[in-house]
C-alpha cells in the first residue's frame, strides 16, 4: 500500500512540475497561483509570495526578458 501511495505522490509531483513549466512558458501569474493552490492548498501566504517571486524570475529568464 505504501508503495502505491509513494508512486502516486511521485506522479503528482511530476504532473505539477510539467504544468508549472508550461505556465512559466505560456501562462499568467494567476494561472500559476491557481495551480499551486490546487496542488498544495496548505501553502501559506509567505510561501506563496516566495513562489510567485520565483515564478516571475523564471518567466523573465525563460521569455528572455532579463
Amino acid at each position: 500500500m505504501k508503495d502505491r501511495t509513494d508512486a502516486e505522490a511521485v506522479r503528482r509531483e511530476k504532473e505539477l512540475a510539467q504544468k508549472l513549466a508550461d505556465i512559466v512558458e505560456f501562462g499568467t501569474e494567476a494561472d500559476f497561483v491557481a495551480a499551486v493552490k490546487a496542488y498544495r492548498p496548505e501553502t501559506g501566504k509567505e510561501e506563496l509570495r516566495e513562489l510567485i517571486m520565483q515564478f516571475r524570475a523564471g518567466v523573465r529568464e525563460r521569455r528572455g526578458l532579463c
